[in-house]
């Protein structure tokens, strides 16, 4: 019997079967950020003497309230950055900074068949790269810096095959939306989830990251796309990836093994076509809420999602006033990402207040070289800096109670992005449509009218 993707990396990094179904998992790298490294990081120093097993396997990264915004957000920093010297690990400081989910596949850091975990819940993102990558803890962080491993429970696996070719004006972000909205924001709990099909392997590696990122938005430990040849080209000449071409060519067959064995069995398996997808916007309080930018509030929506969200059954999604954009986060805020709102704001003006935030400090840097950013401003859109603040409500864009936000971002929970504030996630490109009309629109709908 074949194996899955996920089988082949965890059974190449199992240490040890244990009891009860657990196992002792090596991770070939682990990210820290300052928000839930700093406490783990001092325990680590104070009870066990710095002894971290392997500094050259961490990465550190200033990314969620980037610059600090206030007296405990700058310790915060502080910590990360003196321990990162301290012990001689790879730390991307204000300046050279971004998301962690970002700058680590930017720079070459997560490649095909390896393990990642972070003290965040969209680690997941790094599974577009056949690598099996998890969010996880501040005790569980430490414990893998002491000992380069995790203690797992074996997750299931699912097989989430997308068919069919996207209409225009259908990106990756609609996919992951309809996939949840599908299997419901709790349907993959227990399982690690395994993109496959035509209209998966279509999507260039940004696109594939969007999709991994929200995996977690629907329950599971993690998602997970074959390794091909777009993965290969997308790491070819990254930083942390070798320049001598025979070399490149070995890590190249080395990393074709990950993928699914065509015998391969899964736990569970979901079929989706997207022929018919138009562009999908949430309109309730969990990510699996979501219909066609066109469609209306469903007959069967939650009472505690329609009290929060301020709207009633057969409500029209396009009728709602919206009272802030916002582009980013670690799911939509790379190049790709940029260029495309770049294309729908060109030439326009918003009439909503908008903000767009890049992703890194490198996407931020090509956007200019590209005049992007004028684009965004001469929109009347406020271009800042990388960081993950406006997705969390901390920083730099904190949407004000019962006000209406349309958002790049991954989570629509209740005070997600402000206490009170109302989430509507879409992809960029419905983003940019509905901050020039104020209300929710399409980006193909909005060219046909211009």
């Amino acid at each position: 019997m074949g194996k899955t993707l996920f089988a082949k990396v965890w059974d190449a990094h199992t240490v040890e079967e244990l009891p009860g179904d657990n196992y002792l998992i090596f991770m070939d790298r682990i990210v820290a950020h300052e928000i839930t490294t700093p406490q783990g990081a001092i325990q680590i120093d104070e009870e066990f003497d710095g002894r971290i097993f392997d500094s050259t396997r961490i990465l550190a990264i200033n990314d969620h309230v980037a610059p600090a915004k206030d007296t405990a957000t700058a310790i915060q920093a502080s910590v990360l950055r003196k321990w990162a010297k301290k012990h001689g690990i790879r730390h991307f400081d204000i300046g050279e900074n971004g998301i962690c989910h970002i700058v680590a596949p930017e720079r070459g850091y997560v490649q095909p068949g390896t393990t990642l975990c972070c003290g965040d819940s969209h680690t997941c993102t790094n599974g577009a790269f056949a690598c099996f990558a998890l969010g996880i803890g501040t005790t569980a962080n430490a414990g893998a810096m002491l000992s380069q491993c995790l203690l797992l429970k074996k997750p299931k696996v699912m097989r989430i095959n997308v068919t069919g070719k996207r209409q225009p004006g259908v990106y990756a972000k609609d996919i992951i939306l309809a996939i949840i909205e599908k299997i419901s924001f709790k349907g993959g709990t227990g399982y690690v989830l395994e993109y496959t099909g035509d209209a998966i392997a279509d999507l260039d590696m940004e696109e594939r990251m969007t999709i991994c990122n929200m995996a977690i938005e629907a329950g599971a430990t993690s998602g997970m796309i074959a390794a091909d040849e777009v993965t290969f080209e997308y790491l070819r000449d990254k930083e942390q990836i070798p320049k001598d071409s025979a070399e490149f060519e070995a890590l190249k067959a080395k990393w074709a093994e990950f993928t699914a064995d065509e015998d391969a069995v899964y736990d569970a398996e979901v079929e989706i076509d997207v022929s018919a997808l138009k562009p999908m916007v949430t309109w309730g309080i969990n990510p699996g809420e979501a219909a066609h930018f066109d469609g209306v509030i469903p007959e069967a929506a939650d009472d505690k999602a329609l009290d929060y969200m301020g709207v009633q059954p057969g409500d029209k999604l396009q009728e709602l006033e919206i009272d802030q954009a916002f582009i980013g986060s670690c799911t939509n805020a790379r190049i790709s990402d940029l260029r495309i709102a770049a294309e729908i704001l060109k030439g326009q003006k918003v009439s909503i207040p908008t903000i767009i935030t890049p992703g890194s400090q490198d996407v931020k840097r090509q956007a200019e070289r590209e005049g992007l950013h004028d684009i965004f401003q001469d929109a009347g859109a406020l271009w800042t800096h990388a960081s993950c603040g406006p997705c969390l409500g901390m920083s730099m864009g904190v949407v004000a109670p019962e006000h209406r936000c349309i958002s790049s971002t991954n989570r629509n929970f209740p005070g997600r992005m402000g206490a009170g504030a109302r989430t509507h996630l879409a992809s960029p490109a419905t983003v940019a449509a509905t901050a020039i009309k104020g209300k929710i629109t399409s980006a193909e709908e909005l060219m046909a009218k211009a």
